[in-house]
């Protein structure tokens, strides 16, 4: 049955997450009032901490560090490396950048609960100015470089943030598939296949 008398919203937002650019009033929170700060494996069982925000209109945004992995040990060493950095760049903003500068452990999964450990809830009731651009796969994230977040307490005028002709803020298009096949006939080849779209809301690319 398809009731179109009653009263329905057809004019509102679609737009949910954070998109990019310099958004300011960030705060890290997720809508389910649970830790915006987690340590957690994908389907495939990669391992990933992610950092869940808010804006003050209530669109999230989920930057996510994922396991660093390599079979060049030297490219492994400077994943690690700029994987630290970054955790580093924002923790500070959270706690005394000593107590993050203690952490020193074996695996990832032992860094990103110590890391959560160590940050607590002292990410409540802090504001923050965040750099936020898409990555190669369109998802909105924070630049694998820094700086990319600070307090709201830096005036604007002072900010450190800035976006570069560098930056992605335009979602690439895909290529268009073509076909002339008739779209409305079944095909027994086709009845297995999943869908080919993916909604966006979640950010996490899994």
């Amino acid at each position: 049955m398809y009731d179109l008398t009653i009263n329905v919203d057809t004019e509102q937002s679609g737009l949910t997450y954070v998109g990019p650019g310099i958004n300011e009033n960030l705060r890290l929170e997720k809508p389910d009032g649970t830790s915006p700060i987690v340590y957690e494996k994908s389907k495939n069982g990669s391992e990933f901490i992610a950092f869940h925000f808010m804006n003050p209109e209530g669109q999230t945004f989920v930057h996510t560090e994922w396991v660093p992995s390599s079979d060049d040990p030297a490219v492994l060493a400077k994943k690690q490396s700029n994987l630290v950095k970054r955790l580093l760049h924002i923790g500070k903003k959270l706690v005394d950048e000593s107590l993050i500068k203690k952490i020193k452990v074996s695996t990832f999964e032992e860094l990103a609960k110590t890391y959560i450990y160590v940050i607590g809830d002292n990410y409540k009731n802090k504001l923050f100015r965040g750099k936020i651009i898409y990555n190669n796969k369109n998802y909105t994230t924070f630049p694998n470089y820094v700086p990319f977040l600070e307090s709201m307490s830096v005036p604007t005028e002072k900010s450190n943030l800035k976006m570069s002709a560098d930056d992605k803020v335009v979602k690439t298009r895909a290529d268009v598939i073509t076909t002339k096949a008739n779209p409305f006939v079944d095909k027994e080849d086709d009845k297995d296949m999943g869908s080919t779209t993916m909604n966006d809301t979640s950010q996490l690319p899994f």
